[in-house]
Protein backbone atom coordinates (compact mmCIF):
# COMPACT_ATOMS: atom_id res chain seq x y z
CA UNK A 1 0.00 0.00 0.00
CA UNK A 2 1.18 3.90 -0.57
CA UNK A 3 1.14 6.39 1.70
CA UNK A 4 -2.51 7.79 0.70
CA UNK A 5 -4.13 4.67 0.53
CA UNK A 6 -2.50 3.59 4.04
CA UNK A 7 -3.90 6.63 5.74
CA UNK A 8 -7.30 6.24 3.67
CA UNK A 9 -7.59 2.56 5.07
CA UNK A 10 -6.38 3.73 8.72
CA UNK A 11 -9.59 6.25 9.03
CA UNK A 12 -11.98 4.09 7.62
CA UNK A 13 -10.84 1.23 9.98
CA UNK A 14 -12.14 2.98 12.66
CA UNK A 15 -15.67 2.30 14.46
CA UNK A 16 -17.51 5.34 14.23
CA UNK A 17 -14.76 7.39 12.99
CA UNK A 18 -16.13 8.29 9.08
CA UNK A 19 -17.47 5.32 6.40
CA UNK A 20 -16.73 7.79 3.45
CA UNK A 21 -13.89 9.98 2.67
CA UNK A 22 -14.47 13.29 1.22
CA UNK A 23 -11.95 15.12 -0.94
CA UNK A 24 -11.04 17.26 1.77
CA UNK A 25 -9.46 14.37 3.58
CA UNK A 26 -7.23 13.24 0.34
CA UNK A 27 -6.58 16.71 -0.19
CA UNK A 28 -4.66 16.94 3.17
CA UNK A 29 -3.21 13.36 3.10
CA UNK A 30 -1.77 14.57 -0.06
CA UNK A 31 -0.09 17.64 1.44
CA UNK A 32 1.07 15.83 4.33
CA UNK A 33 2.70 13.22 1.81
CA UNK A 34 4.04 16.64 -0.02
CA UNK A 35 5.62 17.72 3.45
CA UNK A 36 7.24 14.28 3.99
CA UNK A 37 4.89 13.88 7.37
CA UNK A 38 6.19 10.45 8.23
CA UNK A 39 3.20 7.58 8.35
CA UNK A 40 4.02 6.92 11.87
CA UNK A 41 3.10 10.33 12.98
CA UNK A 42 0.25 10.43 11.29
CA UNK A 43 -1.01 7.37 12.66
CA UNK A 44 -0.63 8.46 15.61
CA UNK A 45 -2.43 11.62 14.62
CA UNK A 46 -5.57 9.33 13.71
CA UNK A 47 -5.68 7.37 16.91
CA UNK A 48 -6.04 10.35 18.61
CA UNK A 49 -8.59 11.76 17.21
CA UNK A 50 -10.59 8.07 16.06
CA UNK A 51 -8.95 5.88 18.29
CA UNK A 52 -10.99 7.12 21.42
CA UNK A 53 -9.10 9.86 22.81
CA UNK A 54 -11.23 11.91 21.60
CA UNK A 55 -14.60 12.81 23.59
CA UNK A 56 -16.96 11.64 20.85
CA UNK A 57 -13.93 9.47 19.10
CA UNK A 58 -15.51 11.03 15.78
CA UNK A 59 -13.81 12.59 12.90
CA UNK A 60 -16.10 15.94 13.21
CA UNK A 61 -14.10 17.84 11.06
CA UNK A 62 -10.97 17.41 8.50
CA UNK A 63 -9.31 20.74 10.31
CA UNK A 64 -9.20 18.93 13.72
CA UNK A 65 -7.15 16.08 11.96
CA UNK A 66 -4.81 18.51 10.34
CA UNK A 67 -4.30 20.13 13.33
CA UNK A 68 -3.39 17.28 15.70
CA UNK A 69 -1.43 16.06 12.68
CA UNK A 70 0.35 19.61 12.94
CA UNK A 71 1.25 19.43 16.14
CA UNK A 72 2.35 15.81 16.31
CA UNK A 73 4.86 16.52 13.23
CA UNK A 74 5.92 19.80 15.17
CA UNK A 75 6.52 17.47 18.30
CA UNK A 76 8.40 15.04 16.12
CA UNK A 77 10.61 17.23 14.41
CA UNK A 78 11.36 18.96 17.97
CA UNK A 79 12.91 15.64 18.94
CA UNK A 80 14.21 14.69 15.92
CA UNK A 81 16.66 17.37 16.13
CA UNK A 82 17.59 17.16 19.85
CA UNK A 83 18.91 13.59 19.17
CA UNK A 84 20.61 14.91 15.77
CA UNK A 85 22.16 17.82 18.14
CA UNK A 86 23.44 15.03 20.98
CA UNK A 87 24.94 12.59 18.53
Amino acid sequence: MDYVSNIAHSILARPGCVRVLGPEIYTAIAEWEKKEIPLPVVMISIDEVCGGNDVNGTLASIDRLQSVVSKNFFIWLASDNSERMAA
